[in-house]
C-alpha cells in the first residue's frame, strides 16, 4: 500500500511539475513569462543547494570556493541559456525539455527490464549502458517526430538536437549525482513531493541547455 501511495503522489507530482513547464513554455499572452519562472526556480535552485550544502556539507566543503561560488554559474547560466532558447524560438525549449523526459523516462524503463553493464557505477549505481541507448533510440525518435510534426521540418538537425541533449542531459544527471554523493545525501530537497527537489528534476536541463543553445547556433537556427 505504501509503495502504490508514492507512486500516485510521484505520478500527481510529476504531472502538475510538466503541466506548469508546458504552460510557461507555449503561454504567448504574456512573452517574459517563461522567464520569469525560470527566475524563480532558479532562486529556488540555488537556496535549495545552499541548504543542502549548509545541513550536509563538511567544514572544509563549505568554506570550498568550488561548493560556494561554482554552483551559482552552475545553476544560473544554464537557466540563462534556456530562456535565450526561448526567445530564439519556444519550440525549441519545448524540444528540449521533451527530449530530456523522453530520454528519463525510456532509460529508467530500459534499464530497469534489461540493464546489466554499468554506465558510471561509482556515481550512479543504478544507471546502465543499456539505460543510457534505450532512452538515447526513444529521445531520437522525438526528434524524427518533431520534424515531421512542425513547420521545421529539417530531419538531421532535430535528430542532432535529440543526441546533443540525451549526451550532455545525462552527464547533468551524474554531476547532480555526483554531488549529493559528496554531501552525503539522496535527495537535493523535498519541494517536489515522491521526487525530491528542482535540482533532482532538473539537473540533466543543467547540462543540456548550455549545449543545446550552442548547437542551435552553430546549427544556424
Amino acid at each position: 500500500m505504501k509503495i502504490q501511495s508514492n507512486f500516485v503522489l510521484r505520478t500527481f507530482t510529476g504531472i502538475v511539475f510538466v503541466t506548469f513547464i508546458l504552460a510557461s513554455i507555449l503561454t504567448s499572452a504574456f512573452p517574459f513569462f517563461f522567464a520569469i519562472v525560470m527566475g524563480i526556480l532558479m532562486i529556488l535552485m540555488i537556496f535549495e543547494y545552499r541548504k543542502m550544502l549548509k545541513n550536509h556539507g563538511t567544514l572544509e566543503q563549505k568554506k570550498s570556493l568550488w561548493y560556494s561560488v561554482f554552483a551559482y554559474f552552475y545553476i544560473i547560466l544554464p537557466l540563462a541559456c534556456l530562456v535565450f532558447i526561448h526567445w530564439l524560438n519556444p519550440l525549441y525549449a519545448l524540444a528540449l525539455f521533451a527530449f530530456v523526459w523522453v530520454n528519463d523516462t525510456f532509460a529508467y524503463l530500459v534499464g530497469s527490464a534489461i540493464g546489466k553493464r554499468k554506465l558510471f557505477e561509482r556515481i550512479s549505481p543504478k544507471k546502465t549502458w543499456e539505460g543510457f541507448f534505450g532512452g538515447l533510440i526513444f529521445a531520437v525518435f522525438a526528434g524524427f517526430l518533431f520534424s515531421h510534426l512542425t513547420a521545421d521540418n529539417n530531419l538531421i538537425k532535430w535528430l542532432g538536437l535529440a543526441v546533443v541533449v540525451v549526451i550532455f542531459g545525462t552527464m547533468g544527471d551524474l554531476f547532480e549525482s555526483y554531488i549529493k554523493r559528496n554531501l552525503n545525501v539522496k535527495d537535493s530537497g523535498t519541494i517536489l513531493p515522491g521526487h525530491g527537489g528542482l535540482l533532482d528534476r532538473l539537473d540533466s536541463i543543467l547540462f543540456a541547455a548550455p549545449a543545446a543553445l550552442l548547437y542551435l547556433l552553430l546549427a544556424g537556427w
